[in-house]
């Protein structure tokens, strides 16, 4: 009996296992990103809350993490993690939080001035009218 292998049917069932094989990997990281809680990497959920991070030079920035109590001023290089300052005043921490919030609902100049000022109208001159418009 001469047996000779479809080589079709081979790789269609190669092809089909390895299809499986992936979408049971992609399946089980989605799964496991939704329900750990390490999962997570990064992020602004929970108590830790970086609220900006800036790039200074090589590998190097400077960053805003709200704790708790306190805003820490953290120097990031490759290998370390500084600490520069610490800011316990809570006038200061409710004023970063609110700067942080008007960044991300994307006020316009005149909005966050009025915000600031508490002006219910300001008045603008024609050059800025016509770049704001």
């Amino acid at each position: 009996m001469n047996y000779s292998p479809d080589l079709t049917m081979a790789t269609l069932k190669m092809v089909l296992s390895l299809a499986a094989v992936l979408g049971l990997v992609w399946g089980l990281a989605r799964l496991a990103k939704k329900k750990l809680p390490l999962a997570h990497s990064g992020g602004n959920h929970g108590l830790i809350k970086v609220l900006e991070s800036r790039y200074l030079g090589v590998k190097k920035t400077i960053t805003l993490v709200k704790v708790p109590g306190s805003v820490l001023v953290l120097g990031v290089g490759t290998d370390t993690v500084s600490l520069l300052s610490r800011i316990d005043e809570p006038g200061l921490i409710k004023g970063m939080a609110d700067d942080v919030k008007t960044k991300q609902t994307g006020l316009s100049f005149k909005d966050q001035l009025r915000r600031l000022t508490g002006a219910k109208h300001i008045q603008m001159n024609r050059s800025e009218q016509g770049s704001n418009s």
